[in-house]
């Protein structure tokens, strides 16, 4: 029997993936084997291996932790995301992964409660268990509490701090709920996996004092193994509140996305289109074929949402097709991701602000966007 083509190519890119990441599990063998004892010493030795000052904002009930790893000095899109936090009543504690210069730090602290430098051991989650352990020794009983890293842009839009804070029906709240997808010829179909990515949740009080919380905090081990911070790190957390029965979910997600795209004209899906990121040369075909029919076209509705649901089955919906998703819910951030996906997602962000069809972020983030795009 012939295997499906479909099949061939996803058997063949799962090859690939495991090539490609074959020298990085060779390398992070040594690692794996010396992490207990360097996780333990650095449990033990926390004091002595970390850097905290006392920053000018005072801490409150509504600490914020931001992680940051940015060794070659802080963007001016990371002071003004801590000015917008500061703004809504929180209290910054910062946490940097890599050593700063004096001028950071003096600005860093003229916006923080605290200033955490540490060794970059555990990536953003080691990151941000130190964080929660800063918030626990000062004794705070928070009223809500963010925990977020510099991997995104934020905010995009100005409402972003009212709509999160106005959702009262979850616990831990994201920016996106990913769904893992079930790959086919039809394009995919939803697994029921879910989970919050990683870089913003917003936590309310039942959340951060429920025993799901702290215990998976208390128990997480910090790992230099990039697959298993994410394994453990970002997807065990949502799964594991899921479990335990903390209601979490995105302002966004995936299945929102398409059902919303359903209730819009054509004029607005052509649009879509127009705008549309891929990164994978078959759907760009498909795509180019659809626009390439006039909208009266008998079944082109019909072919077009459904190629949307296939791009967004394979790629997030909010990088594959930024217009739709800046029109209908707002951009509230931008990864700085490096995936062609993303970087096609940027030139094409910026082309529909020149087109007057998406308003302009806030100018910090839009000169650095303009800087990453190349013009």
């Amino acid at each position: 029997m012939l295997i499906p083509m479909w099949k061939l190519r996803r058997e063949l890119s799962r090859l690939g993936d495991q090539i490609r990441n074959l020298p990085r599990y060779v390398a992070e063998l040594p690692l794996r084997r010396t992490e207990p004892a360097r996780r333990a010493a650095y449990e033990r030795d926390f004091d002595q291996l970390t850097k905290l000052d006392t920053g000018q904002i005072q801490l409150g009930r509504k600490p914020a932790v931001y992680l940051l790893y940015q060794p070659k000095g802080i963007a001016q899109s990371s002071f003004a995301t801590l000015d917008w936090l500061v703004a809504h009543g929180y209290s910054p504690i910062v946490v940097s992964n890599s050593p700063l210069s004096e001028n950071d730090q003096r600005a860093l602290l003229a916006r923080s409660a605290l200033l955490l430098q540490r060794p970059n051991f555990g990536y953003d989650f080691g990151g941000y268990k130190d964080g929660i352990r800063l918030i626990i020794r000062h004794g705070i009983t928070p009223e809500r509490v963010i925990i977020m890293n510099d991997s995104v842009w934020l905010p995009m839009v100005p409402d972003l701090m009212e709509r999160l804070e106005q959702r009262e029906d979850v616990d831990i709240l994201g920016l996106l709920e990913d769904e893992k997808i079930k790959h086919g010829t039809d394009g995919g179909q939803p697994s029921g996996k879910r989970h919050i990515e990683s870089y913003f949740y917003m936590i309310s009080a039942a959340g951060w004092q429920s025993d799901a919380f702290q215990n998976f905090w208390h128990d997480y081990r910090m790992t230099d193994a990039k697959s298993d911070t994410i394994r453990f790190g970002e997807i065990g957390f949502s799964r594991k509140m899921i479990e335990e029965g903390v209601a979490i979910a995105g302002l966004t997600s995936r299945a929102l996305f398409l059902e919303k795209i359903a209730q819009q004209d054509d004029s607005f899906i052509a649009k879509t289109l127009k705008y549309a990121a891929y990164g994978d040369d078959d759907l760009r075909r498909e795509g180019a074929r659809i626009r390439a029919l006039p909208i009266v076209t008998p079944g082109w509705r019909d072919q077009a949402l459904n190629h949307i649901r296939k791009c967004v089955n394979r790629k997030r919906f909010n990088a594959a097709f930024c217009f739709a998703n800046g029109r209908m819910f707002g951009t509230l951030f931008m990864k700085k991701n490096y995936e062609r996906v993303f970087s096609e997602m940027r030139m094409n962000y910026l082309e529909a602000i020149n087109d007057g069809v998406l308003p302009p972020p806030p100018d910090a983030v839009l000169a650095e966007l303009h800087e990453v795009v190349g013009h």
